[in-house]
């Protein structure tokens, strides 16, 4: 039993004025927390699959706009519920992760080398952004410059 559970139980437990089914409730509560819990590992290597499984089609859907988190869900045939849990349960948020995987393709892009032909709008519609400008936001936010001059940055080294 979950402590979200336990705390709803005890909270419907608190509004009850009859002692007998307070007495009841009380009971079943005990009776749960006695209920061995599924075997961890066997669960926890069945959500690694799952979540290894969704990491793979976020990369291969990466240019996909419409890619969210309800999406992947949806594509893995997972409950959007589910899925947030096993990504928690890694301390990952699934969101994030998309944005994450979206910036560093465009990172890449922008360090291959004969690449400077490419506009940041080409570069920002091939890893999935909708518009440039919310690019350029992730990108600085992340990597604390904005993708032009991460593009500077780079050809000034290699010179």
């Amino acid at each position: 039993m979950k402590d979200q559970d336990t705390r709803d139980i005890l909270c419907a437990y608190s509004q009850i004025k009859n002692a007998k089914t307070q007495q009841k409730i009380l009971f079943l509560v005990q009776i749960a927390a006695t209920i061995p819990k599924p075997c961890g590992e066997r669960q926890s290597e069945q959500g690694d699959s799952i979540v290894m499984r969704a990491k793979a089609y976020v990369e291969a859907n990466i240019k996909d706009r419409t890619l969210d988190p309800s999406r992947l869900a949806t594509a893995i045939g997972i409950s959007l519920r589910r899925l947030q849990e096993l990504f928690a349960e890694r301390d990952l948020n699934i969101a994030s992760y998309i944005w994450q995987c979206r910036l560093e393709v465009a990172a890449k892009l922008l360090e291959a080398p004969g690449s400077g032909h490419l506009s940041l709008g080409s570069v920002a519609e091939s890893c999935g952004f909708a518009d440039q400008a919310h690019f350029s936001r992730r990108f600085k936010a992340l990597h604390g410059m904005t993708p032009s001059e991460y593009r500077a940055t780079l050809i000034v080294q290699t010179q």
